[in-house]
């Protein structure tokens, strides 16, 4: 959703002393595949060993892909098929407070629409770190979403107790049950591989930002926050909408052809934070592996691009981006 006319701005205080990044060591974003129905199938399975769980398992050094074949039978000893073994993101505040205790919460249940099987491109990994996200797109426009992912030599998907999968048709907000700590999809608002180039990022942005900075709250289109949020120690809400207020003339801040594409999309849809780091400052988020992400002079561009960011307090499910009238049209749909 782009942001519209009536968008009202407020500076976020001490925003311009943070750090900016664009991903960090292409790592810790979210591997993304558009599958084809000519992809092979593989299975989909679920850690069901809480707390013997795939997170520890890459915590100790252990790759996301390209285990050895005794590891491999390890990890196939804690799997079991689809259904995943909880209704929700165990991290966020909306799912399982332990391991089997449900809060009442609105969610889409990761038991619906779950499926033992889907297509796979050959080739693939997911983020290589301990968050392992990765988002399989299918044919018919589902999306399987999956945290502390790892990949079996012969191709089947092991999630960490939790993968849900998400309608890419649908709204995209954190009722999803998305894999981020705000339950939204893991893919949304990444910048994806061509579109720097392309000149034009047609749609919102994704950042992860410092625990420092956000408050102990969830704002739509965010349903949920950190459940270990003890280091939440600032203003903003998860799921906040940030933007380059309409009245900033972007060709005057000295922007590379690359950092005006960014500033662009910051300005005409914005960023919404959709995760938070135990580390320092604001990242914005493009898929694992984009190779344009690292041009001549980009530490600049972004620190200015996040710089500029102010909070739309008015965005809402009633009023998407402030309301009025749109300053840009909607996203074409997903193409690979």
């Amino acid at each position: 959703m782009p942001i519209g006319s009536n968008a009202r701005y407020a500076p976020i205080p001490g925003l311009a002393a943070l750090g900016a990044g664009l991903n960090f060591n292409d790592r810790w974003t979210s591997s993304v595949v558009v599958s084809k129905a000519s992809d092979p199938l593989v299975h989909v399975l679920v850690n069901a060993t809480w707390p013997t769980n795939n997170w520890s398992f890459l915590a100790h050094g252990k790759p996301n892909c390209g285990n050895t074949a005794a590891d491999e039978a390890l990890i196939r000893g804690w799997v079991q098929a689809s259904p995943p073994a909880f209704p929700a993101n165990p991290w966020s505040t909306l799912s399982p407070v332990e391991a089997h205790q449900v809060l009442p919460a609105s969610f889409h249940d990761a038991h619906d629409h779950a499926r033992t099987t889907i297509h796979l491109k050959p080739g693939f990994c997911p983020s290589p770190d301990t968050d392992g996200l990765m988002a399989v797109f299918q044919p018919d426009g589902w999306v399987l979403d999956t945290y502390a992912t790892i990949i079996l030599g012969n191709g089947d998907i092991v999630g960490d107790g939790l993968a849900s999968f998400v309608d890419a048709r649908g709204d995209g907000t954190g009722w999803w049950n998305g894999r981020r700590a705000s339950m939204l999809p893991s893919f949304a608002g990444l910048i994806r591989n061509g579109e720097l180039a392309s000149g034009l990022i047609p749609h919102a942005l994704a950042a992860v930002m410092s625990s420092s900075e956000l408050a102990k709250a969830a704002v739509w289109p965010a349903a949920a926050f950190d459940r270990h949020a003890d280091a939440y120690a600032g203003t903003l809400p998860m799921g906040a909408l940030l933007a380059i207020p309409a009245d900033v003339n972007l060709a005057k801040l000295g922007l590379s052809a690359e950092g005006l594409v960014l500033a662009k999309a910051a300005q005409d849809y914005g960023v919404y934070v959709v995760d938070s780091t135990n580390g320092a400052g604001v990242t914005l988020m493009a898929q694992l592996g984009d190779p344009e992400i690292r041009w001549p002079g980009w530490q600049s561009d972004v620190a200015t691009v996040v710089h500029h960011l102010q909070q739309v307090t008015n965005n809402a499910a009633a009023t998407p981006g402030g309301g009025g009238t749109p300053r840009k049209p909607l996203a074409p749909e997903i193409s690979d």
